[in-house]
């Protein structure tokens, strides 16, 4: 599938850059005083595992804080458009030729008897917290606007089993990229024009009769503010999260959006909003002041012009492009996975996408994002030349603080904190020293120390 990009026209271009920069964002957007870490591997304060594709083929498997990829057995040859991994770690799921299931060692590979499905970017991942109480693979059929779900059974030594397929969405316009699906939730991008939608991601409320959603499911914004563009959706294991790159939502100065050229340099989490739920304005009320965060990339991304150091890429003849895309949610809610595209280019009219050009080094590197600090880690990348794409990650929830490598080097957007101190799980600053954290309310808190080093902390009920 051809991805289309489009850019609005300079009036208002001007207007979000000549004025928006200069506003103060909510605590949310995590745009400044950040701290994210460059070098593979090198500090993560959780265990498990991640699971790419390849442009050469194969799918790639590591334990995270390590980077050292090593091909699953029997996956040779094999090109992902989608990767997704059991919340055990224990099965990866991917679409090649066919969607395949096939254990984290290389046995009991098995092809899913799906109906035509599609073999478009994102077109499939388990279904998860169903209302069936199963686990299911949800994938796309093929013109992307038809998902289907099929229950699966996993054995201690032996081959899975599968349920009956069946209809959980049936729209009159095309998906897009990869999609979520967990609970009674479906969050995807939707290409359709109207007075409610335009080319942007929708929330659609799963009926609990088991009957196929439809457009009638979805829940739509104020028709005053509709989402524009946006892409790139996943949500929530729990399905309260919806997480997704923003489109033309001209909120420049807090949200690194394509109206001002910085394009998927930030991923926008938003409480998911059920299919009658009040029609409230996307932009202005469920972004501006109901979003869960707005996590800004890395810097060395946003410098996509050597004559501004600040806003990114500002016009389109600038000789570097990045984009962070493919989104995951892992069984850790706060930790989102994705992977990176770089392109060096010249002077491109309209679309990076169609520019002919060399990658640059980090281009197909393994992104693993901690949403409340926004704290960024490359976990995984490969010889140069060779990309991955579509990750998945588990993470070992019984593990929780791994030792720094001693080769981390830490780098500060903003002013670094000169103590540890207390978030929530939106990334709010709660307390500066730990003598208070037995006022603490329950729920999961993370303390950052100076360095950057997190440690996962859960206050009971």
């Amino acid at each position: 599938m051809i991805r289309i990009y489009m850019y609005r026209l300079a009036a208002a271009f001007l207007v979000c850059v000549g004025m928006a920069w200069a506003q103060t964002c909510p605590a949310f957007v995590h745009k400044a005083n950040i701290t994210h870490y460059v070098d593979s591997g090198a500090t993560l304060p959780v265990a498990g595992t991640v699971v790419a594709g390849s442009n050469n083929g194969g799918i790639y498997k590591s334990a995270l804080g390590t980077n050292a990829p090593t091909l699953i057995t029997n996956t040779t040859g094999d090109h992902t458009n989608s990767t997704d991994i059991t919340e055990d770690g224990q099965w990866v799921l991917y679409n090649s030729g066919g969607i395949k299931l096939i254990r984290i060692d290389g046995q009991f590979k098995t092809s899913v008897p799906a109906t035509n499905p599609s073999t478009s970017d994102g077109s499939c991942n388990f279904w998860w917290n169903a209302p069936s109480g199963n686990l299911e693979i949800v994938y796309r059929a093929s013109g992307d606007k038809v998902v289907h779900s099929v229950p699966v059974t996993f054995s201690a030594n032996a081959a899975p089993t599968f349920g009956t397929d069946h209809i959980i969405c049936q729209f009159t316009s095309q998906l897009e990229f990869v999609m979520g699906c967990a609970g009674n939730h479906f969050f995807a991008r939707e290409d359709i024009t109207s007075a409610v939608v335009n080319f942007g991601p929708v929330m659609v409320t799963l009926p609990s009769n088991g009957t196929a959603a439809t457009e009638a499911n979805e829940w739509h914004p104020a028709a005053a503010s509709i989402p524009q563009m946006g892409c790139m959706c996943t949500i929530s294991h729990n399905g309260a999260i919806s997480c997704f790159n923003a489109g033309y939502d001209q909120w420049c100065g807090c949200l690194a959006d394509e109206a001002c050229l910085l394009r998927h340099k930030s991923f926008v989490l938003l409480p998911f909003q059920e299919m009658n739920a009040p029609a409230v304005a996307w932009l202005t009320a469920l972004e501006m002041t109901m979003a869960v965060s707005v996590n800004w990339a890395p810097r060395k991304y946003l410098f996509l012009s050597s004559t501004d150091s600040t806003k990114g890429q500002t016009d389109l003849s600038s000789n570097f492009w990045s984009d962070f895309k493919d989104w995951r949610y892992t069984n850790d809610t706060s930790y989102i996975v994705g992977d990176l595209d770089c392109l060096a280019y010249g002077n491109c009219a309209n679309n990076p996408d169609s520019c002919a050009g060399s990658r640059m080094p980090d281009s197909g590197t393994i992104w693993l994002a901690h949403y409340p600090t926004n704290t960024w880690t490359m976990i995984l990348r490969l010889a140069a030349g060779v990309r991955l794409n579509h990750p998945a990650v588990w993470i070992n929830q019984t593990v929780h603080t791994i030792t720094p490598l001693p080769e981390n080097r830490p780098e500060y957007r903003g002013i670094p904190s000169q103590g540890s101190y207390v978030v929530d799980i939106r990334g709010r600053r709660i307390v500066s020293n730990s003598t208070t954290a037995l006022k603490l309310s329950p729920g999961i808190y993370y303390t950052v120390a100076p360095s950057g080093v997190m440690r996962r902390m859960v206050v009971g009920y």
